[in-house]
This record gives C-alpha cells, sequence and structure tokens, in this order.
C-alpha cells in the first residue's frame, strides 16, 4: 500500500465533543442515552447531572447480572448515586428516544434539540446523515446513533487489516465487542484509495482507540436495522432554533422526522415493570 493516502474528516460538530467527551470517562452501567446526552450538553456549556438527565428521560435499569451490562474485558460501573427505576424484566430496561428528546430539550430550556432520523437503514442512508451534516456546517451537528451492537464490527481492528479494507481489500470483520441496545456518536470519517470507515465515539474507553473505533458504513446501516425486532435511528443534536431547518432539509433527503421504538415503553408505565433501585 506504498503512496496511499488517508485521510480523517471530521463532522462540523465534532471538535468542540471531545473535550466534554474525554472528561466524561466511562458510562454508568445501562446509561449509554443520558451519558450522551450530559456530554453533548456540556459541550455546549449546559451543566448536567447524567443521573437527573436518567429521571427526567424515564430511564429504567435491567435487572440481572452487570456484567452483561458491558463488553467483554470492561468492568461494570454501577456507583449510582440516585435511586433508579430497575425492570422487572431485563429486555424492558433502557431509555426510549422519545424520553431522550424530551430531557435534552428541558435541561437545555430549549435551547438544544434532537432531531430523530428514521429510515430503512442501508450505507447511503447512513453517508446520507453525514451529507447532510457536512453541507450544513453551521448547524454542527451531532449524529447520536441508537443501535445493537451485535451487528457493528468489533472496535479492535487490527491496523493491517484496517488499510487494507481502505485499499479496496475485503478482510474478514472482528467479532463485535457485545450484543446489546447502545448509543454511540458519528465523529468524522477516515477515507481511503478505495474506501471510507465512519470514526465512531464510544462512552467505553478501552474500545477502540481511546473510545474511537472505525465501522464501515453497511455495518453501522445493519446494527441501525437492528434485526430483532426493535428498531434504531439516529438523533441529529442541534441547536433549538435550527430545529425546523433540520428537519427541513431531513425531509427534503429522504428521512422521515420521529422516533422510534428501541424496546423501551413510552409513555412510561408508572404502575408495572419497576421498582426503586
Amino acid at each position: 500500500m506504498e503512496g496511499s493516502m488517508f485521510v480523517v474528516r471530521w463532522l462540523p460538530g465534532a471538535d468542540r465533543l471531545a473535550q466534554a467527551h474525554r472528561a466524561a470517562g466511562q458510562q454508568l452501567d445501562d446509561l449509554c442515552a443520558v451519558h450522551w446526552a450530559s456530554i453533548l450538553l456540556s459541550s455546549d456549556g449546559i451543566s448536567v447531572d447524567t443521573e437527573a438527565l436518567a429521571l427526567d428521560a424515564c430511564t429504567i435499569l435491567p435487572p440481572g447480572d452487570p456484567e452483561g451490562s458491558v463488553p467483554g474485558g470492561e468492568s461494570p460501573r454501577r456507583d449510582y448515586r440516585t435511586l433508579l427505576p430497575v425492570a422487572t424484566r431485563p429486555e424492558d430496561g433502557g431509555t426510549s428516544v422519545f424520553g431522550l428528546i424530551e430531557a435534552v430539550a428541558a435541561a437545555s430550556g430549549g435551547a438544544r434539540s434532537l432531531v430523530p432520523l428514521r429510515a430503512a437503514w442501508t450505507g447511503e442512508r447512513v453517508s446520507a446523515v453525514l451529507g447532510l451534516c457536512g453541507q450544513n456546517p453551521a448547524w454542527e451537528a451531532v449524529p447520536l446513533a441508537n443501535v445493537r451492537t451485535g451487528r457493528l464490527w468489533g472496535s479492535r481492528l487490527p491496523l493491517a487489516d484496517a488499510l487494507a479494507w481502505l485499499a479496496g481489500s475485503d478482510v474478514p470483520p472482528p467479532m463485535p465487542d457485545w450484543d446489546v441496545g447502545h448509543f454511540m456518536t458519528i465523529a468524522g470519517t477516515l477515507e481511503g484509495s478505495a474506501r471510507s470507515f465512519l470514526v465512531v465515539r464510544d462512552s467505553y474507553p478501552h474500545l477502540g482507540w481511546d473510545a474511537h473505533h472505525l465501522q464501515p458504513v453497511e455495518a453501522m446501516a445493519a446494527a441501525l436495522d437492528r434485526g430483532d425486532d426493535r428498531e434504531g435511528g439516529i438523533a441529529l443534536y442541534v441547536a433549538g432554533e435550527d430545529r425546523h431547518h433540520v428537519e427541513r432539509a431531513a425531509k427534503d433527503a429522504g428521512f422521515d422526522i420521529g422516533g422510534w421504538d428501541n424496546g423501551t415503553r413510552w409513555p412510561p408505565d408508572r404502575d408495572e415493570g419497576g421498582a426503586d433501585r
């Protein structure tokens, strides 16, 4: 691959997120959605408490072994300071995207918004999201993806394989680190002579390189499609004043605007499915 050129292209909103992402460290178990919401808001100077956001978003913790809540090789983090509700069934735990949207709007007083995009997810549709962000740099939009991790490539892709794949050769995908519903942001792309990877920011510092790993757009599309009778999607984090412009441009690009069913009940049923922790 002598003479090959590789270029990292960050999305317009990626730079301002880097410091808040690094400072946040590893997420608390099962709070990935509100962990990211706190990072996004902090990057805009809005101080928030992750567990308070979890209550506002009606997050519900799954019961069971904490080892199932983290990627292989990671240690669980369950040092919660707040009593959070716990589901009676593991599949009912999590954060609804509808609750997350409401929590972000409330915490920012409407100054920041999450615009949820729905689609029949393909690699082309994922690339179209990045195109929207890149073509409208004033938005500084951050794509927050709600995925099934078992359909992603593993985060520890060998360097030689990464370079070969970018140059057009097929390589064996690394096994996924785990298989759960999860939230992560898309920070940009790593472009090679024949192909490009997405550069993904995660909430576990030991994944990839300092919580950054590489994903083909097709793998991201499969993770958004999920294949487990639940739905995924991408929410664009933008200024509240830009929300209507973002929605109009996204509709023009062929996206539907609206939340998705990731398996967490919405609206929450306070009378069943959970108990205080």
